[in-house]
């Protein structure tokens, strides 16, 4: 195991068969280039490095890049060819809790002793309230973080807000999936620095201003 790292990220994208195959492109392709910002070079070079790992989800979870230990640009490169290449898995039905229990066990075989763990939900669905809340409460238990970007009306992160975001965590929301890669980017950076959005008055267009979740 690596000594340690600033952070253990787990992506969750979603692949159930409300994605349109365009829309899955743009998500895998706008979390590649997201990896691939000049911002996360900064931040991965400022310290031990951070761990990822990618996971599709729809009913299950796939992964589409096992754990590997980003500590450079070229590192996050690699990390994001290897998004790019991956298969999208099984699409069916929307299972986040499912989801979130999938990254909150891959962070228990994380390559590296985590300054602190992240989950990183995407997805433009809803799915059963309670296992998602019980999800979150074992990521809040365990210290980790669940932040989540809705993709679609606002009442989608409205919903990841009050169901699966953890304390301490926030939720963005793209209107459209045109606006998905300016949100993941700003997420990703946010997310690697260790930080929250702060409140602001206006947005991007398409991308609501974040705000803390609540045990819901």
């Amino acid at each position: 195991m690596i000594p340690g790292c600033a952070a253990a990220l787990v992506l969750l994208l979603d692949a159930s068969a409300s994605i349109l195959p365009d829309e899955w492109r743009v998500q895998v392709e706008a979390t590649a280039a997201g990896l691939e910002d000049a911002a996360v070079a900064r931040i991965l070079g400022r310290g031990p490095g951070v761990a990822a790992k990618a996971i599709a989800f729809s009913d299950g979870a796939t992964t589409m890049v096992a754990w590997r230990h980003l500590r450079t640009a070229d590192d996050a490169a690699r990390f994001a060819d290897a998004l790019r290449a991956a298969p999208r898995g099984r699409s069916a039905g929307t299972d986040i809790g499912r989801a979130l229990e999938a990254a909150l066990d891959s962070l228990d075989a994380a390559p590296c002793a985590a300054e602190q763990e992240v989950v990183d939900l995407s997805t433009d669905g809803e799915a059963p309230a309670e296992p998602v809340r019980a999800a979150r409460d074992r990521a809040a238990a365990r210290g980790a973080r669940i932040n989540a970007l809705g993709v679609g009306a606002p009442e989608a992160a409205e919903w990841l807000r009050g169901n699966a975001v953890t304390p301490g965590g926030f939720a963005l929301h793209a209107g459209r999936w045109e606006d998905y890669p300016a949100a993941i980017r700003r997420k990703l950076t946010l997310e690697l620095a260790g930080g929250s959005p702060p409140p602001a008055p206006t947005a991007p267009q398409g991308i609501a201003p974040a705000s803390a979740g609540s045990p819901g």
